[in-house]
Order: C-alpha cells, then structure tokens, then sequence
C-alpha cells in the first residue's frame, strides 16, 4: 500500500496587532477582514481552511493541498508576509 502526502496543516504567529486587526469586526458583527479576502489574495495556491480566530490563539493557521506542497507554502508565504506587514503599517 502506497501512502501519499496530499495536505499539511500550517500555522504562522501572529502579533497581538495583527491578531487584533484580523478579527475585528463592523458594528453589525461581520467580520470587517472576512477569510475570503485573504482567499482572494491566495488564488490561485492550493491553500485553504484559513482561521483566525480568538480560539484559536495568536496565530494564522492554513493548509496546503496538492503535488507541490513546498513551492505552494513557498508562495503562500510571501502573500502572507505581504498581507501581515500591511495589518501593522509596514510596506
């Protein structure tokens, strides 16, 4: 039996200011950064199931699906360095 490798789970830390600002929310309760504009800014990486919520401590978390687990993370990872720097002013 041949076992394949097809998604890994992922988390990165997250300052209390960036954690801050990805959970907050308009006066109506929705998210005022909702999971489908970072999703946006993924396409079109294998990359889903992002969270981060209060419960789930001061981190992003994601997975990595495909044949390309590493160059996708490889890619995800700049997105996310480009996206997290804008949440604490930095460019």
């Amino acid at each position: 039996m041949e076992v394949q490798v097809v998604s890994v789970r992922y988390r990165i830390p997250l300052t209390e200011n960036q954690a801050q600002k990805l959970r907050r929310t308009w006066p109506n309760g929705d998210p005022f950064y909702p999971y489908e504009k970072m999703e946006r800014y993924l396409e079109p990486l294998l990359v889903e199931d992002l969270n981060w919520h209060h419960y789930s401590g001061n981190y992003l978390y994601f997975t990595v699906y495909g044949d390309e687990i590493e160059a996708t993370l490889a890619d995800a990872l700049k997105v996310f360095e480009t996206r997290l720097a804008l949440l604490e002013g930095k460019k």
